[in-house]
């Protein structure tokens, strides 16, 4: 289900390959107990996906394993997800934490994120809220520090957000101004490491005054599908 980013961009696909935006159901177990079931698009190609953001990626089922496995660290706390897309590790996480708010750049996936949550009533006690949310300074941040204030959140999660390193210092500026200063407030990041992103994560969370813990996959799940290059990493402040 990953994507390769090593491949040219590649005119005229749509010519050669019927692009569909149907979407079909996933089904995910966590921790044996933790169960959900969302619509998404399958993966068709990078080049003429009609969204990203209704695909479910595969680091989002390492960061849903985790969430359930290490359950006690989200109760009862206040958390974000970004890049929700169609609101797997959201919809995990809302089952323990007292508030989740799930946020994205691309409001056309909304729709069908909505609907994600509404089909799966039976994980939540409080509504997940959505809202709209780019990277970076820009106004969308501004709008949710009005509405939240400024490090509001005890917890911030995210999963394939790491795809190109442009995106990694706009991804840590806006955790940074939402995370809360708290002892124990923590960034939680899977993703698939496809083209050796590390040493920018590593650098511009430094450069954040975060540290970095990697967290072995094996430790909190034994699913045999787990890409080679999925990574599980802690973000704490310094």
């Amino acid at each position: 289900m990953s994507i390769d980013s090593d491949d040219e961009d590649i005119t005229g696909l749509s010519d050669i390959f019927v692009v569909s935006d149907a979407v079909e159901d996933y089904k995910y177990t966590f921790a044996d107990d933790l169960t959900l079931t969302i619509k998404g698009q399958e993966l068709q190609n990078q080049n003429i996906q009609p969204t990203t953001g209704l695909l479910p990626w595969p680091a989002a089922s390492i960061l849903g394993h985790y969430i359930a496995f290490n359950r006690k660290q989200f109760v009862d706390k206040t958390v974000l997800e970004l890049g929700t897309g169609v609101g797997v590790c959201g919809l995990a996480v809302s089952k323990f934490a007292r508030t989740t708010v799930m946020s994205d750049g691309e409001q056309s996936t909304f729709e069908q994120l909505e609907l994600n949550i509404d089909n799966n009533k039976h994980l939540y006690m409080t509504r997940p809220t959505v809202v709209h949310l780019g990277w970076g300074n820009n106004s969308t941040l501004d709008t949710i520090k009005q509405s939240y204030g400024g490090n509001h959140f005890d917890i911030i999660i995210g999963s394939d957000l790491v795809y190109f390193d442009a995106s990694i210092e706009p991804l840590f500026y806006t955790v940074n101004q939402l995370l809360s200063g708290e002892p124990g407030s923590s960034f939680y990041l899977s993703f698939l490491d496809r083209k050796n992103h590390l040493p920018t994560v590593e650098r511009v969370s430094t450069h954040y005054k975060f540290n970095m813990t990697s967290v072995p996959i094996s430790t909190f799940t034994k699913d045999t599908t787990v890409s080679t290059m999925a990574k599980m990493f802690i973000f704490t402040r310094q």
